[in-house]
C-alpha cells in the first residue's frame, strides 16, 4: 500500500462520516457540523484535501506549450507565480478547471483528481513535437489545507509569516521536520488559506500533531461538508458541480480570473473570444435561495413561471450564515435575473420556491 493510501485508510478511521464522491471519499465531518463550520472561518482548520491531483510538466518548451492549451496566461508567469484557467477543447466548452502553478524547474498542473485522466489524455494528444515531459505526482503529496483568521498565526509558528501577503496561487516553502514543503496560497473556499504538499509518508504523523489539543498548533480537523457550506455561500464553481463538459467559459462568471484576452490564440479561443464580444449569453450561473428546510438533489431542474424548464441545480447546502437553504444553478438568461421566482423541482414531484439572488451569498470580510 502506498503511503498516500495509507493516508486515506487513515482519514477513513478518523472521519465521524464519508462523503462519497467518484474520487477518493471524503471526510464528511469528524464529529460537529456547526464546530467545523465556524473552524474554516475563524481558523485554525486543517482540511485534507488530496481529492486534488498534481501533474509535473517540464521540458523547454512547457510554457509555451500549456500556454497554447489553457485559457489563461502561462508565458509571462515567473517563478512562484500562478493562475486559474480552464482548458477547453475545440468547441470553446470546458473539459477541466485548472491552477497552474510555475515552479523554478517545472510547472505544476493542479486540478480535481476526478479529471486526471481526461486531462492526461488531452494533453498527450496536443504534444507533437514540444520538448515536453508530464509526470502524474499525486500520489507523492498529501495536501493539507489550513484555512480561517488565525491560521496566520500558525503559519508563522510554522516559519511561513509571508503567506499572508502572498497573492492569490503565488507557491512558496517552508522547511518542516528537515523537508522543504511547497505552500501555496489558496482561498479555495472563499475564506484565507493555504496548501502545503506534504510528503506522502510524513502525512500520519504531521496530521496527528496538528490536531493535538496539547499541541502547540491545535488545529481542528474540518470535513468537506463544512467546505462546502463555505463555498456555495461564496458563489464559487466546483469541479463536477458547475465545472464540466456542457458549460462554456463565459457561463460560470469566472471570466476576469481565469480568462485572459490579450494572450493570443488557444484551442477554443475563437469561441470563447465570440461569447464575451458579443455579450450575450443563453444562460449564467446564478444564486437561488429557497423556501422551507428540503435540501433538493444536485441536478434537480429549475421551472419558470410559465411552468417551463429554465435550468438545472448544481449545488445546495443549508447556509449557517444566512440560516436557510441556498443552491447555485444554471438559468437561462431570460429567467436570471435576480428577483426572478423560480421552483426547484423535487423527486417526489413536489416543487420548491426558490429567487434568484446575486453571488456571493456572503462576504467573508462580513464576518
Amino acid at each position: 500500500m502506498s503511503d498516500w493510501k495509507a493516508f486515506q485508510d487513515f482519514q477513513g478511521g478518523e472521519a465521524a462520516s464519508r462523503n462519497p464522491h467518484d474520487g477518493p471519499p471524503r471526510a464528511g465531518s469528524f464529529g460537529d457540523g456547526a464546530s467545523e463550520y465556524e473552524a474554516l472561518r475563524d481558523g485554525p482548520a486543517l482540511v485534507d484535501r488530496s481529492y486534488r491531483g498534481l501533474l509535473e510538466v517540464t521540458g523547454a518548451d512547457r510554457a509555451g506549450w500549456l500556454h497554447n492549451l489553457t485559457t489563461n496566461e502561462v508565458k509571462n508567469l515567473g517563478a512562484g507565480e500562478g493562475n486559474y484557467a480552464f482548458a477547453t477543447n475545440l468547441q470553446g466548452r470546458i473539459l477541466f478547471d485548472l491552477n497552474i502553478l510555475i515552479r523554478k524547474d517545472a510547472i505544476w498542473i493542479d486540478l480535481d483528481r476526478r479529471f486526471l485522466e481526461r486531462a492526461k489524455a488531452h494533453f498527450d494528444k496536443y504534444t507533437i513535437m514540444e520538448d515536453v515531459q508530464m509526470v502524474d505526482r499525486s500520489e507523492d503529496f498529501v495536501r493539507l489545507g489550513l484555512v480561517g483568521r488565525s491560521a496566520l498565526g500558525v503559519l508563522e509558528q510554522l516559519g511561513a509569516p509571508q503567506t499572508g501577503a502572498m497573492p492569490t496561487l503565488g507557491i512558496a516553502a517552508v522547511t518542516l521536520q528537515g523537508t522543504e514543503v511547497p505552500i501555496l496560497r489558496h482561498d479555495f473556499c472563499g475564506l484565507f488559506g493555504v496548501e502545503l504538499f506534504v510528503p506522502a509518508e510524513q502525512a500520519i504523523q504531521l496530521w496527528r500533531e496538528w490536531v493535538d489539543p496539547t499541541g502547540t498548533l491545535h488545529a481542528i480537523p474540518v470535513g468537506d461538508d463544512a467546505v462546502q457550506v463555505h463555498r456555495i455561500e461564496a458563489g464559487l464553481p466546483w469541479p463536477d458541480c458547475e465545472i464540466g463538459d456542457e458549460v462554456l467559459p463565459a457561463e460560470t462568471a469566472q471570466l476576469e480570473r481565469a480568462v485572459s484576452f490579450q494572450k493570443g490564440c488557444y484551442l477554443g479561443q475563437e469561441v470563447v473570444e465570440r461569447m464575451r464580444s458579443r455579450g450575450a449569453l443563453a444562460r449564467c450561473l446564478c444564486g437561488l435561495r429557497m423556501e422551507g428546510d428540503t435540501l433538493p438533489p444536485p441536478g434537480a431542474a429549475l421551472i419558470g413561471k410559465e411552468g417551463q424548464h429554465v435550468g438545472r441545480l448544481t449545488s445546495i447546502c443549508r447556509s449557517m450564515a444566512l440560516s436557510c437553504v441556498i443552491g447555485m444553478g444554471y438559468v437561462k438568461a431570460a429567467s436570471g435575473e435576480e428577483g426572478t421566482p423560480l421552483q426547484v423541482q423535487r423527486p417526489d414531484g413536489q416543487p420548491i420556491d426558490a429567487v434568484v439572488v446575486p453571488l456571493p451569498f456572503t462576504n467573508p470580510s462580513d464576518g
